[in-house]
This record gives C-alpha cells, sequence and structure tokens, in this order.
C-alpha cells in the first residue's frame, strides 16, 4: 500500500478547540501539548477524526479552498508530516476506502 493510501485518523487523546475565527486550538491530553493551528490546518483536523488517505485529505481540502486538486498535495504532505512527528496521528487498521467530506469544517 503506498503511503497515499494509507489510511490515517487523529489519536483519541487529541482534541480541537475552535475559535470563532475559524483557527482552533489543539490540546494533546497525553502530553500536555498545545498548538493554535489556521483554517485550513482545522478543517483537515476535524476530517481526520475519521479514518482518511492523503487523497481523501486532498479532495477535502480542493473543495474547502476551492482550489484544484493539484494545489493541496504539498499542503496536506506537509500537515501529515507534522501531524506524525507530533504523534497526533495514526494509522487506522481497518481495511478499505473511505470517501472524502468536506465535513463541518469546510461550511
Amino acid at each position: 500500500m503506498s503511503p497515499a493510501d494509507t489510511r490515517l485518523r487523529l489519536v483519541d487523546s487529541l482534541h480541537l478547540q475552535p475559535e470563532a475565527d475559524g483557527t482552533a486550538h489543539v490540546v494533546d491530553d497525553r502530553t500536555f501539548t498545545t498548538a493554535r493551528v489556521n483554517h485550513s490546518a482545522r478543517i483537515l483536523l476535524e476530517a481526520l477524526r475519521e479514518p482518511r488517505t492523503r487523497r481523501d485529505l486532498q479532495s477535502v481540502l480542493a473543495r474547502a479552498a476551492g482550489c484544484p486538486l493539484a494545489e493541496t498535495v504539498t499542503p496536506v504532505a506537509r500537515l501529515v508530516g507534522e501531524l506524525t512527528a507530533y504523534g497526533w496521528v495514526t494509522e487506522d487498521e481497518e481495511e478499505g476506502t473511505h470517501e472524502a467530506d468536506a465535513g463541518e469544517g469546510a461550511r
């Protein structure tokens, strides 16, 4: 399975606290690490509440930002890399694919 097909999801200890301006505070209950993320990252983090592939995340971001899918490859790869380094995402153990859905954050 290629990295683009690996299904990722947020770890259970991660919580989002949305702000009125579209950003969010991210809190990890395990390490007490916090971060403030921009609107685009918040949308992707909300999408990762369900198992998603990188391709799913690219579709979510493209729809939310109103941009071509090709423009989302680098930002999604960068965010997934950062989330992985922080230990905030894990590979989902279920098989299969998941339909991309812009979810509540894109509205």
